[in-house]
This record gives structure tokens, C-alpha cells and sequence, in this order.
């Protein structure tokens, strides 16, 4: 962030003014060294390909590249993605209602504001990019801090767990160990000391939450990333299965560029379509998202994956082939 800062300041001290800069004005101004300020044009110049010019004439450096240019953020080092991360992170943290929590990410929230600023120009850019958050549940003010306040202590929580699948009540005590914001929710990965074994709980339907004396239990870090990292989705457990889908042509042109799993093998196929083959324990995310592209897939495997997509699809035509009431 800091290197980007200084490109910032640099490519703006440029833009303000044609005239010819020395390097010991730019480094007053920059607070910064000769070596830094140098490095910092000849990134720019040959990484990026602003025409930032040397007038031996005059001793210093000019712009010659229009100051208006609308690709600052592209032309100082930002890639897309790292782009769309720095809004959906200022995006995230607009999320977070008034409170204790709010006031402590006052800082980091400046921060990235000003950089979207730098990049992206004065203009107000969230009247123009909108993120929003389909789906967002409500979560509680006082379980995001408690656990948040659990995994930085590192001592285990204790709370009451409403699951959404049997929906019934729960007392549990378990040691938190990842906080994850995943398709605009809070999941808290942990080990169940009821269970004994790692589980996922949705932050929203913990209720009654308090931090225990005790220190957290660490399972070894190759079977946390083996239960979290392994399989589809949100669950847990260690991938021992692999979906085998076929995209037609009209669905392959994007389903190729999603990021279905990171050991996900794609393998193109000579009519235009696309085989993927992803990994999953699971399968109820993954039915999920295959069923929102409808006849463009099929399931050629396992067969208990084709069956359980065959018969949501059954359901789902048995109750349009109803008569409206």
C-alpha cells in the first residue's frame, strides 16, 4: 500500500503542473530519497508507459502525457482484480452499523477511501459503482464482536446455535479459527468440543455468545486446511468425491472464467463446450449452482449428484405443471 501511495503522490505532483520538476524538488516534496524517487519513475515510465520525460535543458523532469488520463489507477500498478478487491473491501466495511465496531475501522475506512480517490479520480465513483450485497443476512452486533474478540484472544466461545436445517436450539463451546465473509455472509470455522471434530457455523443464527477462560484447541494445520480448503463451497469436510459437468456452448463462454474451486480441471471440448471436473464432499451448494444454469449443464457423474439435480428439476416442473390457483 505504501509503494502505491508514493506512485500516487509522484503520477499527482505530474498532473498538477507541465512544468519541469528537479529531482530535489521532488524529493522535498515527497519526503523521500533520490534512489526512491528514481525507482519510482523509471516504474512508472517503463512498467507502465507514462511518458515521463528528462529536459537535461532545464535540469528535471515533465509529464508529457495528458494529466487528464482516465486510467490512472491501470497506469500506476493496480490490477482488475486487485481494483475490484479495494471496492468490495470499502464496499464490506460500509456494511458495519454504528458502534464500537464502526469507530475502530474509522481508520482503515479513510485509508481506502482516499486511495479509491487517488485512483480513480475526485468524482464521487460510488454514485457510478455500486456493490451490492444480494442476500445479506442480519447479523448480530454483539455475536460479530464476541467472536471477532474470541479469535483475537484465542480463547474458545461459547453460544447458542439455531441451525437452519433442523432448526432447533443448541448450546456449543468451540474454538474459532477462521472468520470467513463468503457470498455476502459470516461463516465461523471452528471445532465443536460437543462434536469433537471442525464445523461451520453461520454468524446470524449464533445467539448468546460469551468468551470462556479457556484457551483454543489447534487441530494440526494439514487437517484444518484438508476439512476447509478440500471441498466445495462453505462445508466442511475432506473432498472424496468429483462432479463431472457439462456446459454447452452458450454457458461455456463464462463458466470457464468462474472460479468454481481451486482444483477444479477444465478440459474444452471440440463443439465449443466445456467439461469441468471440481471436488466436493457436499452436495448441496454445489446442486445449487448448477441448477442456476439450467439446461446449459448436465451431470454426467457421480450418479448420486445426476439424481439429486434430476429430481430438484422434477420438483421444480411438477409444481409448474400445476393448475394456478
Amino acid at each position: 500500500m505504501a509503494r502505491f501511495e508514493k506512485l500516487q503522490d509522484l503520477f499527482g505532483i505530474f498532473c498538477r503542473t507541465r512544468e519541469t520538476r528537479s529531482l530535489v524538488s521532488l524529493c522535498d516534496e515527497m519526503n523521500a530519497s533520490q534512489a526512491t524517487v528514481k525507482r519510482l519513475i523509471s516504474f512508472l515510465r517503463d512498467q507502465r508507459g507514462v511518458d515521463i520525460r528528462y529536459d537535461r535543458e532545464q535540469g528535471g523532469y515533465r509529464l508529457e502525457r495528458s494529466p487528464d488520463d482516465p486510467n490512472a489507477a491501470v497506469l500506476l500498478g493496480l490490477t482488475g482484480r486487485e481494483i475490484s478487491a479495494l471496492l468490495e473491501a470499502e464496499a464490506l466495511l460500509e456494511q458495519i452499523p454504528p458502534g464500537f465496531v464502526r469507530d475502530e475501522t474509522e481508520v482503515a475506512r479513510s485509508r481506502l477511501g482516499k486511495v479509491r480517490r487517488q485512483a480513480f479520480g475526485k468524482g464521487d465513483l460510488k454514485d457510478r459503482v455500486r456493490l451490492r450485497m444480494s442476500q445479506l443476512r442480519s447479523t448480530s452486533a454483539d455475536a460479530f464482536a464476541t467472536v471477532l474478540a474470541a479469535l483475537r484472544s484465542r480463547r474458545r466461545v461459547e453460544f447458542v446455535y439455531r441451525s437452519r436445517s433442523r432448526d432447533e436450539e443448541k448450546s456449543r463451546s468451540a474454538s474459532p479459527l477462521r472468520l470467513t465473509f463468503y457470498r455476502s455472509n459470516w461463516y465461523l470455522a471452528a471445532w465443536c468440543h460437543e462434536r469433537e471434530e471442525l464445523r461451520v457455523f453461520s454468524v446470524d443464527r449464533i445467539a448468546k455468545p460469551r468468551c470462556l477462560a479457556e484457551t483454543v484447541y489447534d487441530p494440526p494445520a494439514e487437517h484444518v486446511s484438508a476439512e476447509l480448503d478440500s471441498s466445495y463451497g462453505i462445508f466442511t469436510g475432506k473432498a472424496d468425491k468429483v462432479a463431472v459437468l457439462r456446459f454447452n456452448e452458450l454457458a461455456a463462454r463464462w463458466v470457464a472464467e468462474e472460479e468454481w474451486h481451486p482444483g477444479v480441471r477444465s478440459e474444452p471440448q471440440s463443439d465449443g463446450g466445456v467439461i469441468l471436473r471440481i471436488p466436493y464432499k457436499h452436495e448441496t451448494e454445489l446442486v445449487m449452482d448448477i441448477l442456476r444454469h439450467g439446461p446449459n449443464v448436465e451431470v454426467l457423474g457421480p450418479i448420486s449428484l445426476r439424481h439429486s439435480v434430476c429430481d430438484a428439476l422434477t420438483m421444480a416442473a411438477a409444481r409448474y405443471a400445476e393448475p394456478k390457483r
